[in-house]
């Protein structure tokens, strides 16, 4: 996955590299025919990818040596040969980046568990309850359904997900998501809303979609709309 990932990593680079080269030449020109519009989504494309792959990174990356890089590369004048670069990247996104993000992860849940109304389950799900809802109406078990409406975002505040902005409510069984929903949605009944901090370990872990990144603690605030027990089966 990591190789694929570098693989299209490059094409970006190149065509970044050309859209830089196209600015300096004096701007953007009109899509006249099918292949400058190829041309522009493919730079649309690749460009959406590396903002995500970019948006991962704990670190901040130095866009002048990125550029270098990229044009070094095309020149085939680079310091670097691409063996020794795709032996650092495949240990920097394996190894470094990873420990990076638990560690500022860590930190980042110390500071919340700090909060007034913050409580700490034994599995370290930090959990916030804004409004209780019913109490004769909880999840109970993870067979149990439940509707949702929720926002997620990163502890740097970006939002990742969100059914507010689509408009619409969510609903799934408490066995087909991470266990830190697992967890926090039993804590709250129908028609409340919690706010979760989820630690990695209960999240994605270094598995992770792209958008989020390996070792992520994530933040949620979910309403719970209704309670769908599940059928118990007659004996």
């Amino acid at each position: 996955m990591f190789i694929k990932t570098m693989k299209k990593a490059l094409v970006i680079l190149a065509s970044v590299a050309m859209v830089c080269s196209l600015a300096s030449c004096g701007g953007g020109r009109a899509m006249k025919n099918d292949v400058d519009t190829l041309s522009y989504a493919l730079g649309t494309d690749f460009g959406g990818s590396l903002a995500q792959l970019v948006g991962s990174l704990e670190d901040e990356l130095d866009m002048k040596l990125f550029y270098k890089g990229v044009e070094d590369a095309l020149a085939e004048k680079q310091v670097m040969d691409r063996e020794t670069a795709f032996a650092f990247l495949r240990e920097y996104f394996n190894v470094v980046a990873p420990q990076k993000a638990l560690e500022k992860s860590q930190a980042y849940l110390a500071e919340i568990e700090k909060g007034k109304n913050v409580k700490k389950t034994e599995s370290g799900l930090l959990y916030e309850i804004v409004r209780e809802g019913n109490p004769d109406k909880k999840a109970v078990n993870d067979a149990d359904q439940v509707k949702v409406m929720y926002e997620g975002k990163l502890k740097n505040g970006k939002v990742f997900d969100s059914s507010y902005e689509r408009g619409d409510t969510i609903t799934f069984a408490l066995n087909q998501v991470i266990k830190g929903w697992s967890e926090g949605m039993k804590l709250v009944g129908e028609g409340g809303e919690i706010k979760l901090w989820i630690p990695s370990e209960l999240g994605y872990g270094m598995r992770a979609p792209q958008q989020i990144g390996p070792n992520q603690a994530l933040a949620f605030t979910v309403e719970l709309v209704e309670v769908i027990p599940a059928e118990v089966e007659e004996k």
